[in-house]
Parts: structure tokens; C-alpha cells; sequence
């Protein structure tokens, strides 16, 4: 069959019945409860950045997670050895959390050093004699171990504080003790002084604290893969969490508003713009719908979530189908300035038998390359590769099957009757119930 001789305007009510159908499924899957599984970024959640010593592997983190009972836990590398993992929000005290450390502050100018005693010593040996004197001197030319000038001559029995010791000049004539006296700062052996005592430091023990579920899952950690860091340890609120949901809403919104403008204003040559606009439109919420229709299927299925990678998946997904739907629709408005007697039916079918290779060509191309990625990808972005291979596939239908042909229904009267049948079916039906009212 030769595509200048296929038909595709001629099946746009079949067309119409499939859609239909698959966005009445969906509606009917997301009417049933969970229609949607919103992942921990669309509930309350806790996330942890952890380091490793060693290199780990992703899948084996990811199975240990399971193992405690997190199968939901989403890993994600961020580099080597360090990985991001979001899991439902645990059941920890206020002190497990760790907020990432703030940037380094500049190093300010160092002042005078502040000199911390070791210990205390009486000067003079024990057999020195009454009045004699000890002398505390300088290091000769930076050598501690030689004495140069003297600092001050003290009376033997007077107590100094001991700041600092050399013991490499025990060779040289014994070890030398750095001394704070009345006197000054100065040098003396210790041969020239006795009763040290050294000062003792408590040992302040750091109050053990209750990690809760949080410290069960790190000692299962370390007792698998080894020593790590716990870099950041923080929760998703709920509160933070409606907002993910209302911003992702708004973007959603915000694109579908702006691209209506855009759609009008580019095609405001040709008549009745705003038709152009309104099916764009409609074939975009064509593909959202499929898309959201087939993960509250995946969820009740298998399990599969939302998260803002679906997110992110949903926009590209709006993206190709308003993309799809141009190329159409720009190919529309050639063959209208290019045949401006002939049927506008005639000329759709034209610009979609003209597209349908490089629409298909295109998606076929991108299809390949997202399967490949879901097979051979990991799984953090599974949700974004199972979106766009929904959304390009409806997508790819819409633009042959939906938009442009909500085009000729608005030209050829089809929406106008639709609109009359269904009002004499509403009118029927209000007069039969006000027929056995009475």
C-alpha cells in the first residue's frame, strides 16, 4: 500500500474510540486507590550522604538496605566512594541528625600563642645548697640545646611551670625544660631542678547517644563494607514535602499555559489560531493522562513510585508531544499557503502521510536507546527511562492520531454536532426525570 494513498483522516473516529478507551482506563486505574505510590520526596523521608573508606558497590549498598527492611531506599553515587541514599523517614532522636558542614571560614591572623603549662617543677637540686641560684637562659643562635644569653637568675627553691621539654638534647649535656617563672620565659636542664610534676588532664568521656534505627542500619553498614563517614543526616518534613508536590504541580501547569501561548502565537498567520493551541493541548493531556494511567498501574502491579524523577520525566514527556504535534502542524500550514483551495481535510492527511516516517523514524530511534538504558542502566533513574518510554509512544500517537485530527473534527463540524447530541441527550434525560417525578 502507498503511503500518498493511506487515509489516515478517514480513521478519526477510530482513532478517537482508542484514545478513549485508554484514558478512560487510566482514569479508572487513578480513581482506584493508591492511584498513585509518591516516593520519599512526596512524603516525609530521611536522607544520609555516606562515605566509605573503600569502594563499595552500589547493588550490594542497596541490598544491604533491603535486608534491614528498606526496600523502598533509593542509593544514589555522587562520586567513588560517597553515595546519597533516601529511604521513609526513621525513627531517630534529634541528635542522630547532621547537617553538611559549612563552607571553611578564611584563617584570621594568628596572634600571640597562649603557653600551656605540662607540668611544675622546684628549681635547684635537692642537695643544692641554702642561697645558692639557678639561671635561666636563651638558646644560643635558635639551639635550645646551647644556652646564649641570660633571661633571669632566680633563688633555688622557687616553683616555675613547666611549658615544654627537649628531650634530643639529653646527649648534650641533659634534657633541657622550657620554664615560665616570675623571671620571665627561659631554658634551665633538669638536672637543675627536681619535684616534677606533670599535670593531669580529665579525660572527659563523650556521652553515648541513642542513634535509634539509625545506628541498627550503620552497624550493619560498617560490619559489611568496612569504616565510613556519615557526611549529612537529615529528614524530608511532610510540610517539605507538599511543597515538592505543589512545585511540581505549578510546573507542570506553568509549561502546559506557556506552550499554549506559544502554539497560538506561531501559528496566528493561519485561521482560527487558538484551534491549534486547543489541540496541542489536548494531546498533551492525552499522553499525561497515559502516563500517569500506566504508573498507578506499575504501583498496584510492582510497586513503582513517583518521585521527582518522574517528575522530570513528565516534563520532557510534555516536551516531545507538543514537539510532535508542530512538526505536524507546521507541515499543515505549508501544504495550506502551498494548495489554499484544497480540502483542509485533504491537506492534514497530506502533512500527517508526509510525517508519519520521520515521526516514527525519531521515536523508534529514542525508544531503542531508553530500552537499552533500562536494561542496562541502574535503577535511580528507572522511573525517568520508564516516563519517557510511555510518554514517547502515546506521544508519537497523539501527534498522528489526536492533535492533528481534533484539527479537522473542528473543521469538518465534528465537535459542533457532538456538542448538539449530547445536549438533546442531557435535555431527554432531564425531561424523563421530571416525567416520573410527576
Amino acid at each position: 500500500m502507498r503511503l500518498d494513498r493511506l487515509d489516515l483522516v478517514g480513521l478519526r473516529r477510530w482513532f478517537f474510540v482508542g484514545s478513549a478507551a485508554a484514558v478512560l482506563a487510566s482514569l479508572l486505574l487513578l480513581a482506584i486507590p493508591p492511584s498513585l505510590r509518591p516516593g520519599i520526596e512526596f512524603t516525609s523521608g530521611t536522607t544520609a550522604l555516606l562515605r566509605f573508606d573503600r569502594p563499595v558497590d552500589q547493588a550490594a549498598l542497596r541490598a544491604a538496605y533491603a535486608d534491614l527492611g528498606h526496600e523502598e531506599a533509593r542509593i544514589q553515587s555522587t562520586g567513588g566512594i560517597e553515595f546519597l541514599v533516601r529511604t521513609r523517614e526513621l525513627d531517630v532522636p534529634d541528635e542522630a541528625f547532621v547537617s553538611p558542614a559549612p563552607p571553611v571560614a578564611a584563617p584570621e591572623l594568628p596572634g600571640p600563642a597562649e603557653l600551656e603549662a605540662i607540668g611544675s617543677a622546684v628549681l635547684g637540686a635537692e642537695e643544692a645548697l641554702p642561697g645558692s641560684t639557678v639561671l635561666l637562659r636563651r638558646p644560643f643562635q635558635g639551639d635550645v640545646c646551647n644556652f646564649g644569653g641570660l633571661v633571669a637568675e632566680l633563688p633555688a627553691g622557687t616553683e616555675v611551670q613547666v611549658v615544654d621539654q627537649h628531650p634530643e638534647c639529653a646527649a648534650s649535656g641533659g634534657v633541657v625544660w622550657r620554664v615560665l617563672a616570675e623571671g620571665g620565659l627561659g631554658y634551665v636542664r633538669s638536672a637543675e631542678t627536681h619535684g616534677f610534676s606533670a599535670v593531669e588532664e580529665p579525660v572527659e568521656e563523650a556521652p553515648a547517644v541513642d542513634l535509634g534505627e539509625r545506628g541498627v542500619i550503620e552497624q550493619e553498614l560498617q560490619r559489611r563494607f568496612g569504616g565510613f563517614d556519615v557526611l549529612e543526616f537529615d529528614t524530608v518534613s511532610a510540610v517539605v514535602s507538599r511543597v515538592a508536590v505543589r512545585n511540581a504541580t505549578v510546573a507542570v501547569a506553568v509549561a502546559a499555559l506557556f506552550i499554549m501561548a506559544y502554539v497560538a502565537f506561531a501559528f496566528s498567520q493561519m485561521p482560527s489560531p487558538l484551534r491549534y493551541a486547543g489541540a496541542a493541548i489536548i494531546a498533551l493531556a492525552h499522553d499525561v493522562l497515559i502516563v500517569l494511567g500506566a504508573f498507578s498501574l506499575l504501583g498496584k502491579l510492582v510497586g513503582t513510585e513517583i518521585n521527582l524523577m518522574f517528575v522530570t520525566g513528565l516534563l520532557t514527556v510534555i516536551g516531545f508531544s507538543v514537539h510532535d504535534s508542530i512538526v505536524v502542524f507546521d507541515r499543515i500550514r505549508e501544504n495550506v499557503q502551498r494548495a489554499p483551495d484544497a480540502p483542509f481535510v485533504q491537506n492534514v492527511n497530506t502533512a500527517l502521510v508526509e510525517t508519519l516516517a520521520r515521526s516514527l523514524n525519531t521515536s523508534l530511534t529514542l525508544l531503542l536507546t531508553v530500552c537499552a538504558l533500562l536494561f542496562l542502566g541502574g535503577v535511580t533513574i528507572r522511573e525517568f527511562l520508564l516516563v519517557i518510554l510511555v510518554g514517547v509512544v502515546a506521544g508519537t500517537y497523539s501527534s498522528i492520531a489526536i492533535a492533528a485530527q481534533v484539527l479537522v473534527a473542528w473543521d469538518s463540524g465534528d465537535v459542533g454536532r457532538l456538542r448538539a447530541r449530547l445536549g438533546r441527550s442531557l435535555r431527554g434525560a432531564g425531561r424523563s426525570g421530571a416525567a416520573a417525578g410527576g
